[in-house]
């Protein structure tokens, strides 16, 4: 990371931010340095600009799958004698679906904390 266009390879900018055709990006389009334009402001989005600027491959991870995968690893120890297992921080599609995944199970969860922060403890009933 650079603070100006003279030592810059590469220019990163918000999709928002590049429709104003700011002086910077301008000058960076005439001096032909790249720029790359983020829709939004996600880790997605930025992994992949530096995937094709660092030429690495990005591998992308389905949220929701992964979500259910510690979700189930998460019921399986409930089941195998742990008191409560609490799950990352998520969503509210996400906590709906790992609510449901402890009920088949026949376990009780409840979801603890504030947004963006809450997330979902499954225990025994």
């Amino acid at each position: 990371m650079v603070d100006d266009l003279e030592h810059a390879n590469a220019v990163v900018t918000l999709k928002n931010y590049y429709r104003k055709h700011p002086q910077p990006i301008t000058e960076a389009e005439r001096r032909r340095i790249p720029v790359y334009v983020l829709r939004s402001n996600t880790i997605n989005q930025m992994e992949a600009i530096l995937g094709d600027i660092f030429n690495v491959p990005v591998i992308y991870e389905d949220p929701m799958e992964k979500a259910v995968q510690e979700t189930q690893e998460a019921i399986r120890r409930v089941l195998s004698g742990s008191s409560s297992e609490e799950l990352p921080p998520a969503g509210p599609d996400v906590r709906r679906m790992q609510h449901e995944m402890a009920r088949s199970a026949n376990l009780v969860s409840h979801s603890y904390g504030s947004e963006p922060r809450r997330r979902v403890r499954i225990f025994q009933g």
